[in-house]
């Protein structure tokens, strides 16, 4: 199933992205310290991230706490489903 084995809040906390994807479906988590938050971008493809810019379909900010993990979390599984 997506999502599990992603990191703990400490691993974005230390400003490590992480990626996945699930057949074509890809995300991203991105997280910017200085502002207390993790951005995550969906895109559908068969490209990584570097490579695939133009084709994010979606992106939303959450809080980086565990709380905004976990919705974060909600966010890709949910999108994943749609798409």
């Amino acid at each position: 199933m997506l999502c599990e084995s992603i990191p703990g809040i400490e691993w974005f906390a230390n400003n490590n992205p992480y990626t996945e994807s699930h057949m074509l479906f890809h995300y991203i988590i991105l997280p910017d310290v200085k502002e207390e938050t993790m951005t995550v971008k969906v895109w559908v493809g068969k490209y990584c991230y570097e490579k695939s810019i133009d084709e994010i379909v979606d992106e939303r900010t959450f809080p980086l706490t565990k709380s905004g993990l976990a919705e974060a979390v909600e966010y890709i599984r949910d999108e994943d489903y749609k798409l």
